[in-house]
């Protein structure tokens, strides 16, 4: 055996058998016969063998059958001592199991025999085979995934794509080694893709990327996924990317969007028309109470032109009886005095106590019994209004001649009542003109939607409108400050406002109560509204939800639940706020409105 660095050919041959036997290789001498001659204990340990064996069995019988045929070449290739064999087998343990075993063999032809040093490498071969089969699966689970996955190169020509990416996008495998990254990505997202790999080559990874894919025949699909690097010692050497096919989710979604947006429409469709059924409602009552207010003065001026056809008849024809009756210059210039005084005293009657005036009727009516005129029970009330008492009558009869006093005194009565009527029918005129005014203003007919409102005037034309609901038992206290600015917003929707909670104020307080508005310059600019009530209050477990859409604390069927709605989103939509404080016997509805609508709100 040629000697070697260390010299072994010179140790003592107890030494080297020592060495041996301590090594955790495994040390044999086998004869050219095919048997083996000599062996450590570690050939037991791993095999199993026992050394008797071992030694009286052919090695061959020992080697796995698809290793035998190698290992006898291999052996016959160092039997003449000139080169060392090294190869690997596999062995046979006593369990049936197979140790792989790495061989350094060298044939000595003078001792017949070869010396060898085996050492065990199933371990290793194991964990290569765990590696291989991991390696595998990972492949299997790759190529079997719907997802597709592609390794890029730096030069973006693709590396390894699964099975999945040819089918998506429809090329062969063939077509592959001349594709780059920038063939199957649509030309709006090169740039990104090239930014994105610039990064990932500086160590970054991305855990969601979208992109669109172009495949084979043109169209296109969006993807997304993750991108990470691949580095090697340090060195970039492939981008790895995990893309899944969007294009059903994307549809999903535009069918979603789609279903939202016309569901979204037809909520707001239907709130509009909801809003306009409250607004539509609130305008009934209001003309059921303009209609009470107006006929009440319409009804009273159709009465008085009625009866003032029969006064003015009667008049006419008791002035056409003095006249025939050729009266006296002193009978007709005091005729015509006591008739204007008539006319003055239309609006401005004698004013007499009802005691008073019963008895002074009845004395009026006795001297007209006692000169025996007619009627003496209608003339009586007209004459007492222009002051008369039996002594006014007296002297009355001293300046008209007999026959013509009855005439007189009932043109005088009749002209009297005609005059009363022409009055009364000129105070309802006065109450519909107001009306009327007061229904224009609150409506802002024929304004512009935007102008500088007096909260003042809103508020009272409201009152007006609300009158007939406010004449019942509700007292109005208005507290206005001296110093509240005009404000600019949309008049008509700020008197809706007021309308909704002066309307729920007097419905708080069941037709009975005190109603408070006050109004302050509020800080900071604005103008700062109070409507307060002293009813039973909102319980405290609602308060809040008060202005929710079709929230209502009235009973079934006496309310939609949008009227404090619509004050809110008309105040916030003004760029102002209200809120709510209720404790019971005190409610105040806190109104804030800036002293100019903000701009881009719609008009």
């Amino acid at each position: 055996m040629p000697p070697d660095g260390l010299g072994i050919d010179t140790w003592p041959h107890d030494v080297a058998a020592r060495l041996l036997d301590l090594s955790a290789d495994l040390a044999c001498v086998a004869g050219f016969d095919g048997y083996l001659r000599q062996v450590t204990g570690e050939w037991t340990a791993l095999l199993g063998w026992s050394a008797q064996v071992l030694l009286s069995r052919p090695l061959l019988e020992f080697v796995h059958p698809e290793d035998v045929a190698a290992t006898s070449a291999r052996l016959e290739a160092a039997r003449g001592g000139r080169a060392i064999a090294r190869f690997q087998n596999r062995f046979l343990t006593a369990g049936g199991a197979v140790r792989w075993l790495a061989w350094t063999a060298i044939g000595v032809p003078g001792e017949g025999a070869y010396r060898a040093v085996a050492r065990d490498l199933t371990p290793r071969h194991e964990a290569e085979a765990l590696v291989h089969e991991s390696e595998r699966r990972y492949l299997d689970l790759i190529e079997s995934a719907h997802d597709i996955v592609q390794s890029i190169l730096p030069d973006g020509h693709l590396e390894f794509v699964n099975h999945a990416w040819h089918t998506h996008l429809g090329y062969t495998p063939e077509e592959l080694p001349d594709l780059t990254l920038f063939d199957i990505v649509d030309e709006a997202d090169h740039d990104h893709c090239t930014i994105l790999i610039g990064q990932i080559m500086s160590g970054h990874s991305f855990d969601h990327v979208e992109i669109t894919f172009v495949a084979k025949d043109g169209h296109t699909f969006p993807v997304e996924g993750n991108a990470t690097g691949r580095f090697r010692d340090g060195v970039f050497v492939a981008t790895h990317t995990f893309f899944r096919d969007i294009s059903d989710r994307r549809r999903a979604e535009a069918l979603q969007a789609d279903y939202r947006r016309r569901l979204e429409n037809e909520v707001a469709e239907r709130s509009a028309a909801l809003v306009q059924s409250e607004k539509l409602a609130t305008l009934g009552r209001l003309s059921a109470g303009m209609a009470h207010e107006l006929n009440n003065p319409a009804a009273a001026a159709r009465r008085g032109a009625l009866l003032l056809e029969e006064a003015f008849t009667a008049t006419c024809t008791a002035l056409l009886t003095l006249a025939r009756s050729a009266q006296g210059a002193g009978e007709a210039a005091r005729l015509a005095e006591l008739l204007g005084a008539s006319a003055t005293r239309a609006s401005d009657a004698v004013h007499l106590d009802p005691l008073a005036r019963g008895d002074r009727e009845a004395e009026v009516e006795d001297w007209l019994a006692a000169h025996w005129l007619e009627d003496q029970w209608v003339a009586a009330g007209a004459l007492v209004d222009l002051g008369m008492d039996a002594a006014g009558l007296d002297a009355l009869a001293d300046t008209f001649a007999p026959g013509h006093l009855g005439a007189a005194i009932t043109a005088l009565s009749r002209a009297r009542t005609a005059y009363g009527l022409i009055a009364q029918i000129g105070h309802g005129s006065e109450r519909i003109s107001r009306i009327v005014a007061a229904l224009k203003e609150y409506s802002y007919m024929d304004r512009a939607p935007v102008q500088d409102v007096d909260v003042h005037d809103g508020l009272d034309s409201t009152l007006v409108m609300l009158q007939s609901k406010l004449t019942q038992g509700i007292e109005v206290r208005r507290d206005y400050g001296r110093d509240v600015p005009r404000i600019e917003t949309l008049g008509s929707e700020l008197n809706q406002v007021w309308t909704n909670l002066i309307d729920n104020a007097a419905d708080a307080m069941g037709g009975s109560g005190h109603l408070t508005i006050r109004t302050r310059a509020a800080a900071g600019g604005g103008v700062a509204v109070e409507i307060e009530d002293d009813g039973p209050g909102i319980p405290g477990e609602v308060v809040a939800d008060v202005f929710d859409p079709f929230f209502t604390t009235k009973p079934p069927g006496q309310g939609t639940g949008l009227g404090l709605n619509i004050v809110f989103n008309m105040i916030t939509g003004s760029g102002g706020t209200v809120d709510v404080r209720s404790e019971p016997g005190r409610t105040v509805f806190r109104v804030w409105l800036p002293p100019r609508r903000p701009q881009g709100e719609p008009a």
